[in-house]
């Protein structure tokens, strides 16, 4: 089974489309998927109600989430720890193309910025590396970081994500941390990636 994680906060009302493409356009008539949204201790749920009635097969897990995606993606593999892949997705992404998800292949949406794009949290992120135990040497440079926290893997990899990065973010600055450390992750590890980022739209618009 293909676990689809969707990390989900007060939910804007693209969490509605983002689930919709899936169906059109990844899941299709396909019985090999299965979609479970993790609330983020919202206040208002009432977007949720759309989603229960209109696909009653997708589970909310009102989980009381604080740590962002690195919380919804651990929560959804705690919750199904036997799914052959998980594929970690945010409320306002939505799916433009199908993508040919395999058990041999590791898929994230690729930047080659490391922390260059965003200098002021790389003191931050030395901290989070140092914590989870996680050495690279050439932190100034640029890397593959992992955009929006979105990656695609197997049990194996997504099981090993989990013993290796222990220390989850609190903020969001730790969470745009985190967005270096899946990335980071994917390099020590000497596991080759292919790059999603075409497949995928990020819709830009406040929360309700």
């Amino acid at each position: 089974m293909i676990l689809i994680i969707i990390s989900s906060k007060a939910p804007n009302p693209f969490l509605f489309d983002c689930i919709d493409s899936l169906y059109k356009i990844q899941i299709k008539d396909s019985t090999e998927y299965k979609i479970c949204v993790i609330d983020s201790d919202s206040d208002d749920k009432s977007n949720y109600e759309k989603i229960n009635f209109d696909f009653p097969d997708v589970d909310i897990i009102y989980a009381k989430n604080k740590n962002y995606e690195y919380g919804a993606w651990k929560c959804g593999f705690d919750l199904y720890p036997n799914c052959d892949i998980y594929f970690t997705l945010q409320d306002s992404m939505r799916i433009k193309t199908q993508i040919d998800i395999n058990l041999h292949n590791a898929f994230i949406w690729e930047n080659n910025t490391g922390f260059n794009s965003h200098l002021s949290i790389k003191e931050k992120g030395k901290e989070y590396l140092k914590l989870n135990g996680l050495n690279y040497k050439d932190i100034d440079e640029n890397f593959k970081l992992t955009f929006g926290n979105i990656f695609i893997v197997n049990n194996a990899i997504m099981k090993d994500i989990f013993h290796t990065l222990t220390i989850p973010p609190i903020d969001k600055v730790g969470s745009c941390v985190y967005e270096r450390i899946f990335g980071l992750y994917f390099i020590s590890r000497n596991i080759n990636t292919v790059n999603i980022g075409n497949y995928l739209l990020k819709i830009n618009g406040g929360r309700i």
